[in-house]
């Protein structure tokens, strides 16, 4: 779901480095996911679409409320 949001142009990862720099839009670990991108309303409502389709794709369920405190 999120390379077909990528190849599609609707949402932009973060980019470091300047002009051979990398682009990343997600970072796994064991128990964790990190997803970067440029800072943009835009990729917001994208990235909460995948989300919502996650959800009904697996039958699991996001928690869009929940706060992670610092430390945690």
């Amino acid at each position: 779901m999120m390379t077909s949001v990528i190849e599609a142009r609707l949402y932009h990862r973060y980019r470091f480095g300047t002009h051979d720099g990398i682009s990343l839009s997600n970072l796994q670990f064991v128990d964790d996911t990190l997803i970067l991108g440029v800072k943009s309303w835009a990729n917001v409502r994208y990235m909460r679409a995948v989300l919502i389709l996650f959800e009904q794709v697996s039958g699991l369920k996001v928690n869009f409320h929940k706060k992670h405190a610092h430390g945690d």
